[in-house]
């Protein structure tokens, strides 16, 4: 009901187009209370009527909330006093009436997108339409929720990707130049297969930098698979260089792996290193400091 009446709300808003705004909190608090005071008066609770909402704003222009009101009363006096009336209407009538509701209410300008927006979006369009259409709003809008939201984690888990480059050596004494991976893309627990997939242990030379300018370290399992990764290179008498980690991350990696391995090296450069917090449990990790955000 809650959701019904705020979508309602955020359409009446762009009908009316008058530089208002509903208050979502009052609509909710509202709202509550009158199914409240219904269900204890025993009646039936209930939430805000697209039909009859765009009808009052279209047709008679009520945008006050005396409107609302107004109509909510007479058709209360409606049904109570002339039920008998009402009751001779044909069933036709008042579907003809809904079609035109339905006809008024579409948004036919986004047929018009088509073949224009993403296959997922245009999924979700047709999915929360025919939810909606056989079932009800609410449940429409939950599903149209958990689809865009599993989409969105499939697309973020195959963006991450890296740009292999040789660089010289910064020390002498070792290979003239080491392999850099730098990576484009979020890392959190959706990615890391494709992560795990980016790099070639076998024929890397024996340093290998894995730069972390243009990515961001989300959560636990990323911390996880970057561990992975540097005991797989490890494991091949190999060292990785992880290069341009926050400073939370940085700690992160060695608090919960250790700092004294001599495969994996993690660079520090105050200057350039990104500033962002990785999600973790601050009960257990309450005494790492949190990088100060407004950095940069």
């Amino acid at each position: 009901g809650s959701i019904e009446s705020l979508l309602t709300m955020q359409l009446l808003d762009g009908i009316a187009d008058d530089g208002k705004r509903g208050s979502t909190r009052k609509e909710c608090i509202g709202q509550g209370l009158g199914n409240v005071a219904s269900g204890l008066t025993g009646g039936i609770g209930g939430c805000a009527l697209l039909g009859q909402s765009i009808i009052n704003v279209q047709s008679g222009g009520g945008k006050s909330r005396l409107s609302g009101m107004s109509m909510a009363v007479f058709l209360a006096l409606g049904i109570v006093s002339a039920a008998p009336l009402l009751g001779t209407v044909p069933i036709a009538t008042l579907v003809g009436v809904m079609l035109l509701v339905c006809q008024s209410t579409f948004s036919w300008s986004s047929l018009r997108l088509i073949g224009r927006i993403p296959k997922l979006d245009l999924f979700v369009i047709a999915l929360v339409s025919a939810i909606t259409v056989y079932e009800d709003l609410a449940k429409a809008v939950v599903a149209g929720i958990i689809t865009s939201a599993l989409g969105f984690a499939w697309q973020q888990s195959t963006s991450i990707i890296a740009r292999e480059s040789s660089i010289p050596a910064p020390v002498k004494g070792g290979d003239k130049t080491w392999k850099s991976y730098n990576l484009s893309g979020p890392l959190f627990f959706g990615s890391t297969s494709q992560f795990s997939r980016i790099f070639n242990v076998k024929s890397d030379p024996s340093n290998v930098v894995i730069d972390f300018t243009n990515s961001r370290v989300l959560d636990h399992s990323a911390l996880e698979a970057i561990n992975n990764v540097a005991e797989r290179y490890g494991e091949a008498g190999k060292t990785v260089h992880l290069r341009h980690l926050s400073s939370d991350c940085a700690q992160l990696l060695g608090r919960l792996f250790g700092d004294a391995k001599p495969y994996k090296v993690v660079e520090s450069d105050p200057d350039r290193d990104p500033v962002y917090g990785v999600a973790e449990e601050s009960e257990v990790y309450g005494d790492i400091p949190l990088p100060n955000v407004g950095k940069n």
